[in-house]
């Protein structure tokens, strides 16, 4: 598993961009699962930085990857205001793109992209952890490659 820590900021997100090119090619990702993997993590920081912390707090996020056969897991780890990225749901609307308003679907983004999002608050933690399956393979009931905090 590799892990990296950010502070809670727009600049990380290159950082956290980098990180998750990594596992996408240490799992060798085809560009349609690379893309849902990457817009998924990204949507989650970016929203954790924009409204996770007090404007003027100094937070931080970890990211934590893992790679199975069949599957690419993210564990983002944050410290902030408590908040379930995976409850509601604002659905996105079919108009032109030119009607809609701006902000508000990333989480609906990212719900979408990822096979399985799950989040849990645990110890004041935020943790939310975003599984997405290898093209053609199948998520496995009882991996014994998978972190322990993987249910």
């Amino acid at each position: 598993m590799k892990t990296l820590r950010v502070p809670a900021t727009v600049a990380s997100l290159v950082a956290v961009a980098e990180f998750v090119g990594g596992a996408v090619a240490v799992a060798g990702l085809g560009d349609k699962d690379a893309y849902r993997l990457r817009l998924a993590v990204d949507e989650l920081i970016t929203n954790v930085i924009t409204h996770g912390y007090p404007p003027a707090s100094a937070g931080e996020i970890e990211l934590h990857s893992s790679v199975s056969d069949g599957w690419v897991l993210f564990l983002i780890v944050d410290f902030g205001t408590e908040f379930d990225p995976t409850s509601g749901h604002r659905p996105i609307p079919v108009v032109d793109p030119d009607d809609l308003p701006v902000g508000g679907f990333g989480l609906s983004l990212a719900r979408m992209s990822a096979d399985r999002l799950i989040y849990e608050r645990v110890g004041g933690l935020n943790r939310t952890i975003v599984v997405v399956r290898r093209s053609g393979r199948d998520l496995v009931a009882h991996d014994d490659r998978r972190p322990p905090w993987m249910s």
